[in-house]
């Protein structure tokens, strides 16, 4: 839980937690996974000031990843779905692989949060991961095709191609096949662009 109205923050609070976020943001760009102590430490402030900002670490993560998010500046989208696809795979993998190892912590606690739940019988509360801005991306990426497109098969190809573009597949493709940024964003636009032709193939 975050404990703090952001809008309300004192000057000092405010302070603080931007040096907590910067030292955090510090670690994770030298490929660390950093503890609370370790962001702490970074920031040169005691143990337990973290905590008089977020009642768990997984909470202060999700922060973290909000700001980064919110902070990204995607690319123009023009009335060509195809090329915006290319140009959002391009530049989100650029954007992933600049904040890898925060992403890649980001996904471990999403699954971490899911076994709880399912530990504790519980499926109530929103995942992490479907608090990111993929699903919007991709629509907006694909709005020119609503013309040409019935929405339930734009649908569909709004969830296919979250497949292709995400930390999970980062993972998968750089430590399963090896692949470094450049192949991973010339792989998943070509498969995209598989996806949206058989999409228009079948309208024809």
């Amino acid at each position: 839980m975050q404990l703090f109205d952001e809008d309300n923050l004192s000057p000092v609070r405010r302070r603080t937690l931007e040096r907590l976020t910067h030292a955090a943001l510090k670690l994770y760009q030298e490929n660390k996974f950093p503890s609370p102590e370790e962001i702490t430490r970074e920031a040169e402030y005691a143990k337990v000031t973290l905590r008089s900002y977020f009642s768990t670490h997984s909470e202060f993560v999700e922060y973290v990843v909000k700001r980064v998010i919110g902070a990204f500046e995607k690319p123009k989208m023009t009335a060509d779905p195809e090329e915006n696809i290319a140009r959002l795979l391009s530049w989100g993998y650029g954007e992933l692989f600049s904040h890898e190892a925060l992403m890649r912590d980001a996904m471990r606690i999403a699954q971490h949060r899911w076994q709880t739940r399912q530990e504790e019988g519980s499926h109530e509360g929103e995942s992490f991961l479907k608090k990111s801005n993929r699903r919007e991306a991709l629509a907006e990426a694909l709005a020119p095709l609503e013309s040409q497109l019935p929405p339930e098969k734009v649908q569909k190809l709004i969830m296919l191609m979250s497949v292709l573009y995400g930390t999970e597949a980062l993972t998968v493709l750089k430590d399963t096949f090896g692949l470094e940024q450049e192949e991973i964003v010339e792989l998943t636009t070509w498969g995209a662009k598989l996806m949206l032709h058989q999409a228009l193939q079948e309208e024809t």
